[in-house]
């Protein structure tokens, strides 16, 4: 384990100077390269802080340089850490390589409860993180991970594929993500490489969002492998998609997923317990009566719609996943069957409340200026278009930004803060969805609602349509990428 702190300018120089001589002995020493003096520049530009690790004798031997263990697991949270702090522009001193830019945008944090304001880490890197030999491809200097950790990452920062190619010269694709540009690489007989570039479209200086929020590691693969748990011991997972159009009947099979297919394996990869899972498959049927009839989309083509027939003890379990919805100030890297079958099942709640909501949030921007000036948001930001940003993303019903879902999000734990709820309450867990038919009377919410304290369930009902709000932004990810990729992977 290594400690990684900030030093004075004096002695980051001397440190890079030795540091350059090692890296330089080793790439002469170990590979097939050879470089100059300003190759060895450029491997220490590579490492950034991480300079300051430098690589070492043994048994009179030169070794590898050293860098960072990155390992991202359900069962183990990210480099051992289950709560991250998440930034969209790298924070503080990074190097040039890829995996230098993941610490900057990814950082640990203490646990908290979901929805509380992240306490901001002082420092830019991890401040205890195992260390491994540093791998020099193609003059660059990797950290070995797994596809499961690949997956880890794409899930935390809320990947979405937009590119990809496979020809004979082998296989390229691209993922956008909140907090950088994904690249994965592999050549025909050459190594797997993935890449993380910051963006180039957004500035520090011009960024009105604050720097950071949080995210919890476990969540955010749960709901790539498409699982929602209670916390206890209910767990169930969605099917994929509806293969064909037809009528499908949703069924439960109690601890089933141990013999499904879909995302079974990625959570296996992940140090998921397949066994304590229950399952929802969607079984072929002739058309029910008196049940609840839903459209889902299915695979064939955009606009391929499939009958959805859902009886009563499964839209039960459909009513109890979105009240265990977890709370998240970003949109997901979502499992696309259970985003299908829980839009398509809570939709038209969702639109008999979704100007109230709206209105709400609206207001609650222009009654916590302060508060969301003290979170970080920009104030002339805030006293602009903050409020109307809010309503417009919950009367949209679906879109892709990140920003609007944060924006969203942060009205929505103003009130809940307002009303002395957000710490106290499970945000997790809510009792909106359960009832068959919420009858809670709509509020024509405005100005005066500062005079006025909502119930508690009228609070409930923010939190679960809040959640709700977050999955329609959501952006579906293909839980089996991995299968497409080499067992291991070089972080550039």
């Amino acid at each position: 384990m290594s400690q990684m702190s900030s030093t004075n300018p004096l002695l980051v120089g001397i440190v890079s100077a030795v540091t350059a001589v090692v890296v330089l002995k080793y790439i002469n020493d170990g590979t097939r390269y050879t470089t100059d003096e300003q190759d060895s520049r450029d491997f220490v530009n590579q490492l950034g802080p991480w300079a300051f690790i430098s690589g070492a004798k043994r048994g009179g031997k030169q070794i590898a340089p050293l860098g960072p263990q990155i390992i991202g697991r359900l069962a183990d949270g990210l480099c051992g850490s289950n709560d991250a702090l998440l930034s969209r522009l790298p924070q503080g001193e990074m190097g040039t390589a890829c995996w230098s830019v993941l610490l900057s945008v990814v950082r640990p944090q203490e646990p908290t409860s979901p929805g509380a304001t992240p306490r901001t880490n002082d420092t830019t890197s991890w401040p205890q993180i195992s260390l491994q030999p540093l791998t020099n491809y193609d003059s660059q200097l990797c950290v070995n991970i797994s596809r499961a950790t690949l997956m880890t990452l794409f899930a935390i920062t809320n990947a979405r594929p937009i590119f990809t190619y496979t020809s004979a010269a082998g296989y390229r694709s691209a993922y956008p993500s909140y907090c950088g540009q994904w690249s994965i690489s592999w050549p025909i007989g050459k190594p797997c490489v993935v890449r993380l570039s910051p963006h180039d479209s957004h500035d520090a200086k011009t960024d009105m969002y604050p720097p950071a929020f949080a995210a919890r590691i476990d969540k955010c693969v749960e709901m790539l492998a498409g699982i929602i748990t209670d916390g206890k011991e209910w767990k169930i997972a969605f099917p994929g998609r509806a293969k064909c159009k037809g009528n499908w009947k949703l069924q439960e099979r109690k601890k089933g997923f141990g013999g499904a297919h879909g995302s079974r394996h990625l959570y296996n990869m992940q140090g998921g317990k397949v066994f304590e899972v229950d399952l929802l498959v969607l079984v072929p049927c002739d058309p029910l009566d008196g049940v609840l009839h839903l459209q889902i989309p299915c695979l064939g083509g955009k606009n391929y719609m499939a009958s959805l027939f859902v009886q009563d003890h499964e839209a039960a379990l459909l009513a109890k996943a979105l009240d265990h919805l977890p709370w998240s100030s970003l949109s997901w890297s979502l499992h696309r069957g259970m985003r299908d079958v829980l839009l398509a099942y809570g939709k038209s709640v969702m639109n008999r409340y979704r100007a109230e909501v709206a209105a709400l949030l609206r207001v609650e921007v222009e009654i916590s200026e302060d508060a969301l000036v003290k979170k970080g948001w920009a104030p002339e930001f805030v006293k602009g278009p903050m409020a109307e940003m809010a309503a417009s993303a919950f009367l949209s019903g679906g879109g892709n930004s990140g920003d609007l879902v944060r924006v969203a999000v942060a009205a929505a734990e103003c009130l809940l803060e307002r009303h002395v709820v957000l710490g106290s309450f499970d945000l997790d867990k809510t009792k909106f969805w359960v009832q068959k038919e919420p009858e809670m009377e709509a509020i024509q919410f405005s100005k005066s609602f500062s005079d006025r304290q909502l119930s508690f369930d009228d609070l409930g009902m923010v939190v679960a349509l809040t959640k709700f709000f977050v999955l329609e932004w959501s952006q579906e990810l293909d839980y089996q990428l991995y299968h497409e990729l080499p067992v291991d992977i070089l972080l550039a």
